[in-house]
Protein backbone atom coordinates (compact mmCIF):
# COMPACT_ATOMS: atom_id res chain seq x y z
CA UNK A 1 0.00 0.00 0.00
CA UNK A 2 2.80 2.44 0.84
CA UNK A 3 4.42 1.65 -2.51
CA UNK A 4 1.16 2.39 -4.34
CA UNK A 5 0.73 5.70 -2.50
CA UNK A 6 4.31 6.72 -3.27
CA UNK A 7 3.89 5.79 -6.93
CA UNK A 8 0.65 7.76 -7.12
CA UNK A 9 2.33 10.82 -5.57
CA UNK A 10 5.19 10.56 -8.05
CA UNK A 11 2.73 10.25 -10.96
CA UNK A 12 0.80 13.32 -9.75
CA UNK A 13 4.04 15.27 -9.38
CA UNK A 14 5.09 14.30 -12.90
CA UNK A 15 1.67 15.19 -14.30
CA UNK A 16 1.89 18.67 -12.80
CA UNK A 17 5.38 19.45 -14.03
CA UNK A 18 3.96 21.14 -17.13
CA UNK A 19 0.97 23.47 -17.01
CA UNK A 20 -1.00 25.34 -19.66
CA UNK A 21 -3.11 28.29 -18.52
CA UNK A 22 -5.69 29.77 -20.89
CA UNK A 23 -6.95 33.36 -20.62
CA UNK A 24 -9.61 35.21 -22.57
CA UNK A 25 -9.33 38.95 -23.17
CA UNK A 26 -12.99 39.84 -22.91
CA UNK A 27 -15.09 42.59 -21.30
CA UNK A 28 -16.00 42.11 -17.67
CA UNK A 29 -19.65 41.77 -16.74
CA UNK A 30 -19.45 43.47 -13.33
CA UNK A 31 -16.86 45.66 -11.65
CA UNK A 32 -16.78 47.34 -8.24
CA UNK A 33 -14.49 50.41 -8.32
CA UNK A 34 -13.27 52.00 -5.09
CA UNK A 35 -11.47 55.34 -5.34
CA UNK A 36 -9.20 56.08 -2.36
CA UNK A 37 -8.40 59.80 -2.44
CA UNK A 38 -5.88 61.66 -0.30
CA UNK A 39 -7.63 64.42 1.67
CA UNK A 40 -4.55 66.06 3.16
CA UNK A 41 -3.89 69.80 2.81
CA UNK A 42 -1.84 69.60 -0.43
CA UNK A 43 -4.43 67.81 -2.59
CA UNK A 44 -6.96 70.43 -3.73
CA UNK A 45 -5.69 70.85 -7.31
CA UNK A 46 -5.27 67.10 -7.81
CA UNK A 47 -8.86 66.45 -6.70
CA UNK A 48 -10.09 68.97 -9.28
CA UNK A 49 -8.10 67.16 -11.98
CA UNK A 50 -9.68 63.86 -10.94
CA UNK A 51 -13.12 65.34 -11.42
CA UNK A 52 -12.10 66.76 -14.81
CA UNK A 53 -10.77 63.37 -15.98
CA UNK A 54 -13.77 61.30 -14.96
CA UNK A 55 -15.54 61.45 -18.32
CA UNK A 56 -12.50 59.83 -19.96
CA UNK A 57 -12.46 57.13 -17.28
CA UNK A 58 -16.10 56.16 -17.49
CA UNK A 59 -16.35 56.12 -21.30
CA UNK A 60 -15.07 52.52 -21.58
CA UNK A 61 -17.51 51.37 -18.91
CA UNK A 62 -20.41 52.90 -20.81
CA UNK A 63 -19.19 51.67 -24.21
CA UNK A 64 -19.04 48.06 -22.99
CA UNK A 65 -22.26 48.30 -20.97
CA UNK A 66 -20.59 46.98 -17.81
CA UNK A 67 -22.57 46.78 -14.57
CA UNK A 68 -20.42 48.98 -12.34
CA UNK A 69 -20.40 50.21 -8.76
CA UNK A 70 -18.46 53.37 -7.87
CA UNK A 71 -17.54 54.57 -4.38
CA UNK A 72 -15.09 56.99 -2.78
CA UNK A 73 -13.23 56.96 0.53
CA UNK A 74 -10.51 59.23 1.90
CA UNK A 75 -7.05 58.30 3.21
CA UNK A 76 -7.78 59.67 6.71
CA UNK A 77 -7.70 56.73 9.13
CA UNK A 78 -6.91 58.64 12.33
CA UNK A 79 -8.73 57.22 15.34
CA UNK A 80 -10.28 60.64 15.90
CA UNK A 81 -12.08 60.34 12.54
CA UNK A 82 -15.33 58.48 13.16
CA UNK A 83 -15.92 58.20 9.39
CA UNK A 84 -12.68 56.36 8.61
CA UNK A 85 -13.21 53.81 5.87
CA UNK A 86 -16.80 54.95 5.31
CA UNK A 87 -17.83 55.54 1.69
CA UNK A 88 -18.80 59.13 0.99
CA UNK A 89 -22.11 60.51 -0.21
CA UNK A 90 -25.73 59.45 -0.41
CA UNK A 91 -26.20 57.03 -2.01
CA UNK A 92 -22.72 55.79 -1.17
CA UNK A 93 -22.74 53.44 -4.20
CA UNK A 94 -23.02 55.12 -7.60
CA UNK A 95 -24.27 53.13 -10.60
CA UNK A 96 -25.38 53.98 -14.12
CA UNK A 97 -28.95 53.97 -12.80
CA UNK A 98 -28.32 56.77 -10.32
CA UNK A 99 -29.53 60.05 -11.89
CA UNK A 100 -26.60 62.40 -12.62
CA UNK A 101 -24.11 59.86 -11.27
CA UNK A 102 -21.25 61.62 -13.08
CA UNK A 103 -21.97 64.88 -11.30
CA UNK A 104 -22.23 63.08 -7.97
CA UNK A 105 -18.85 61.44 -8.52
CA UNK A 106 -17.14 64.66 -9.60
CA UNK A 107 -18.37 66.35 -6.43
CA UNK A 108 -17.64 63.39 -4.20
CA UNK A 109 -14.06 62.82 -5.39
CA UNK A 110 -13.22 66.32 -4.13
CA UNK A 111 -12.93 64.93 -0.62
CA UNK A 112 -11.52 68.08 0.96
CA UNK A 113 -8.10 68.96 2.37
CA UNK A 114 -8.58 68.79 6.11
CA UNK A 115 -7.60 65.13 6.55
CA UNK A 116 -4.70 63.49 8.36
CA UNK A 117 -1.11 64.04 7.22
CA UNK A 118 -0.57 60.30 7.71
CA UNK A 119 -2.14 59.10 4.47
CA UNK A 120 -3.27 55.49 4.96
CA UNK A 121 -4.82 54.59 1.63
CA UNK A 122 -4.22 50.85 1.85
CA UNK A 123 -5.71 50.64 5.35
CA UNK A 124 -8.68 52.73 4.23
CA UNK A 125 -9.41 50.37 1.33
CA UNK A 126 -9.12 47.30 3.54
CA UNK A 127 -11.38 48.82 6.19
CA UNK A 128 -13.97 49.92 3.64
CA UNK A 129 -14.22 46.39 2.23
CA UNK A 130 -14.11 44.46 5.53
CA UNK A 131 -16.40 43.98 8.49
CA UNK A 132 -18.07 45.76 10.12
CA UNK A 133 -18.32 48.35 7.32
CA UNK A 134 -18.84 46.05 4.32
CA UNK A 135 -22.16 44.83 5.69
CA UNK A 136 -22.86 48.04 7.62
CA UNK A 137 -22.39 51.59 6.35
CA UNK A 138 -20.78 50.38 3.10
CA UNK A 139 -23.33 47.65 2.45
CA UNK A 140 -24.21 46.96 -1.18
CA UNK A 141 -20.90 47.96 -2.76
CA UNK A 142 -18.95 44.70 -2.82
CA UNK A 143 -20.38 41.86 -4.94
CA UNK A 144 -19.00 38.31 -4.83
CA UNK A 145 -18.50 37.79 -8.57
CA UNK A 146 -17.61 41.33 -9.63
CA UNK A 147 -14.05 42.36 -10.45
CA UNK A 148 -12.68 44.57 -7.65
CA UNK A 149 -10.75 47.64 -8.80
CA UNK A 150 -9.11 49.98 -6.28
CA UNK A 151 -7.61 53.28 -7.44
CA UNK A 152 -5.34 55.18 -5.05
CA UNK A 153 -4.74 58.92 -5.55
CA UNK A 154 -2.14 60.57 -3.34
CA UNK A 155 0.91 62.83 -3.45
CA UNK A 156 2.48 60.99 -0.47
CA UNK A 157 3.55 57.41 0.13
CA UNK A 158 1.16 55.13 1.99
CA UNK A 159 1.49 55.05 5.80
CA UNK A 160 -0.79 52.13 6.71
CA UNK A 161 0.57 50.93 10.05
CA UNK A 162 -2.19 49.25 12.07
CA UNK A 163 -1.60 52.05 14.60
CA UNK A 164 2.05 51.04 15.17
CA UNK A 165 3.01 54.70 14.66
CA UNK A 166 0.15 56.23 16.63
CA UNK A 167 1.15 59.36 18.51
CA UNK A 168 4.35 60.03 16.55
CA UNK A 169 5.05 62.62 13.84
CA UNK A 170 4.14 61.86 10.24
CA UNK A 171 7.83 61.77 9.30
CA UNK A 172 7.86 58.29 10.88
CA UNK A 173 5.93 57.08 7.80
CA UNK A 174 9.26 57.39 5.97
CA UNK A 175 11.82 56.79 8.73
CA UNK A 176 10.11 53.74 10.28
CA UNK A 177 8.78 51.90 7.24
CA UNK A 178 9.39 48.53 8.89
CA UNK A 179 6.38 49.37 11.08
CA UNK A 180 4.03 49.57 8.09
CA UNK A 181 1.82 46.71 6.96
CA UNK A 182 3.18 44.51 4.19
CA UNK A 183 2.09 45.39 0.65
CA UNK A 184 2.12 41.71 -0.25
CA UNK A 185 -0.11 40.85 2.72
CA UNK A 186 -2.50 43.65 1.75
CA UNK A 187 -2.78 42.22 -1.77
CA UNK A 188 -3.47 38.75 -0.38
CA UNK A 189 -6.11 40.19 1.99
CA UNK A 190 -7.88 41.88 -0.92
CA UNK A 191 -7.77 38.73 -3.05
CA UNK A 192 -9.19 36.74 -0.15
CA UNK A 193 -12.32 38.88 -0.36
CA UNK A 194 -13.12 37.30 -3.73
CA UNK A 195 -13.77 33.71 -4.87
CA UNK A 196 -10.97 32.04 -6.85
CA UNK A 197 -10.72 33.38 -10.39
CA UNK A 198 -12.36 36.75 -9.67
CA UNK A 199 -9.92 39.52 -10.43
CA UNK A 200 -8.59 42.18 -8.06
CA UNK A 201 -6.79 45.19 -9.63
CA UNK A 202 -5.11 48.06 -7.79
CA UNK A 203 -3.99 51.17 -9.68
CA UNK A 204 -2.79 54.59 -8.65
CA UNK A 205 -2.16 58.19 -9.57
CA UNK A 206 0.72 58.79 -7.20
CA UNK A 207 4.05 60.48 -6.67
CA UNK A 208 6.80 59.53 -9.16
CA UNK A 209 10.38 58.63 -8.27
CA UNK A 210 12.26 61.36 -6.41
CA UNK A 211 14.16 62.74 -9.40
CA UNK A 212 10.87 63.36 -11.25
CA UNK A 213 8.93 64.76 -8.30
CA UNK A 214 7.06 68.06 -8.35
CA UNK A 215 6.57 70.39 -5.39
CA UNK A 216 5.16 68.67 -2.33
CA UNK A 217 5.15 65.12 -3.70
CA UNK A 218 6.83 62.00 -2.39
CA UNK A 219 7.34 58.74 -4.32
CA UNK A 220 4.31 56.48 -3.89
CA UNK A 221 6.35 53.26 -3.72
CA UNK A 222 3.80 51.30 -1.72
CA UNK A 223 0.91 52.19 -4.01
CA UNK A 224 3.09 51.34 -7.01
CA UNK A 225 3.78 47.96 -5.36
CA UNK A 226 0.04 47.35 -5.06
CA UNK A 227 -0.38 48.08 -8.77
CA UNK A 228 2.57 45.94 -9.84
CA UNK A 229 1.35 43.03 -7.74
CA UNK A 230 -2.14 43.06 -9.26
CA UNK A 231 -1.50 44.16 -12.84
CA UNK A 232 -2.81 47.68 -12.36
CA UNK A 233 -1.88 51.00 -13.95
CA UNK A 234 0.27 53.76 -12.46
CA UNK A 235 -0.11 57.44 -13.33
CA UNK A 236 1.96 60.44 -12.28
CA UNK A 237 0.23 62.81 -9.89
CA UNK A 238 2.48 65.63 -11.14
CA UNK A 239 0.76 65.56 -14.56
CA UNK A 240 -1.38 68.60 -15.31
CA UNK A 241 -4.12 66.50 -16.94
CA UNK A 242 -5.22 63.04 -15.75
CA UNK A 243 -7.54 62.31 -18.68
CA UNK A 244 -5.12 59.99 -20.49
CA UNK A 245 -4.22 57.80 -17.52
CA UNK A 246 -7.84 57.74 -16.36
CA UNK A 247 -8.87 56.57 -19.82
CA UNK A 248 -6.28 53.77 -19.54
CA UNK A 249 -7.65 52.86 -16.11
CA UNK A 250 -11.17 52.77 -17.52
CA UNK A 251 -10.04 50.39 -20.25
CA UNK A 252 -8.30 48.22 -17.65
CA UNK A 253 -11.28 47.85 -15.33
CA UNK A 254 -13.60 47.26 -18.29
CA UNK A 255 -11.64 44.22 -19.37
CA UNK A 256 -8.57 45.17 -21.41
CA UNK A 257 -5.95 43.51 -19.21
CA UNK A 258 -2.19 43.74 -19.56
CA UNK A 259 -1.34 41.11 -16.93
CA UNK A 260 -2.43 37.51 -16.44
CA UNK A 261 -1.81 35.52 -13.25
CA UNK A 262 -0.52 31.98 -13.68
CA UNK A 263 -1.89 29.09 -11.66
CA UNK A 264 1.57 28.12 -10.42
CA UNK A 265 5.03 29.60 -10.19
CA UNK A 266 6.76 29.11 -13.54
CA UNK A 267 10.33 28.33 -14.53
CA UNK A 268 10.73 31.42 -16.68
CA UNK A 269 12.98 29.84 -19.30
CA UNK A 270 10.27 27.27 -20.01
CA UNK A 271 7.45 29.77 -20.57
CA UNK A 272 5.85 29.76 -24.02
CA UNK A 273 3.18 32.43 -24.53
CA UNK A 274 0.88 32.66 -27.53
CA UNK A 275 -1.86 35.12 -28.45
CA UNK A 276 -4.36 33.62 -30.89
CA UNK A 277 -1.84 30.84 -31.61
CA UNK A 278 0.96 33.30 -32.48
CA UNK A 279 4.01 32.92 -30.21
CA UNK A 280 5.07 36.17 -28.51
CA UNK A 281 8.63 36.93 -27.38
CA UNK A 282 9.74 37.12 -23.76
CA UNK A 283 11.07 40.66 -24.07
CA UNK A 284 9.96 43.91 -22.44
CA UNK A 285 10.37 45.81 -25.72
CA UNK A 286 8.75 43.35 -28.09
CA UNK A 287 6.33 41.21 -26.11
CA UNK A 288 5.90 40.17 -22.50
CA UNK A 289 7.78 39.80 -19.22
CA UNK A 290 7.31 37.53 -16.20
CA UNK A 291 6.95 38.71 -12.58
CA UNK A 292 8.17 35.76 -10.51
CA UNK A 293 7.02 37.25 -7.19
CA UNK A 294 3.36 37.46 -8.20
CA UNK A 295 3.32 34.82 -11.01
CA UNK A 296 2.22 37.42 -13.57
CA UNK A 297 2.76 37.59 -17.32
CA UNK A 298 2.82 41.28 -18.27
CA UNK A 299 2.28 42.69 -21.76
CA UNK A 300 3.22 46.28 -22.54
CA UNK A 301 2.13 48.95 -25.01
CA UNK A 302 1.05 47.72 -28.40
CA UNK A 303 1.54 44.09 -27.31
CA UNK A 304 -1.43 44.12 -24.91
CA UNK A 305 -3.81 41.51 -26.41
CA UNK A 306 -6.91 42.89 -28.12
CA UNK A 307 -10.42 42.17 -26.90
CA UNK A 308 -11.51 38.74 -28.04
CA UNK A 309 -7.97 37.33 -27.94
CA UNK A 310 -7.11 33.97 -26.41
CA UNK A 311 -3.82 33.77 -24.51
CA UNK A 312 -2.07 30.45 -23.78
CA UNK A 313 0.83 30.17 -21.32
CA UNK A 314 2.61 26.80 -21.17
CA UNK A 315 5.39 26.32 -18.62
CA UNK A 316 7.21 23.99 -16.29
CA UNK A 317 6.13 24.43 -12.69
CA UNK A 318 8.80 25.80 -10.39
CA UNK A 319 8.96 26.39 -6.65
CA UNK A 320 6.93 28.97 -4.76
Amino acid sequence: MLFLLAACAQDNEFARRTQTDVFLQEPMAEVDILWVVDNSHSMQEEQLQLADGFDAFVKSLEDTNIDFHLAVVSTDMDLSNNRRGVMLGDPHVLTADVPSYKGHFKTRVQVGIDGSDKEKGISSALAALSEPLVSGKNEGFLRDDATLAIIFVSDENDCSDNEALAGVESAACYTQQDSLISVRDAILDLKAMKPPGVRVIASGIVGPKAEDACDGTWPGHRYIGMAEGTGGIVGDICDSDYSSVMEDMGLSVSGVLNTFELTYAAIEESLVVTVDDVEIENDAETGWTYDSEYWLIRFDGEFVPDRGSTIHATYEIGGG
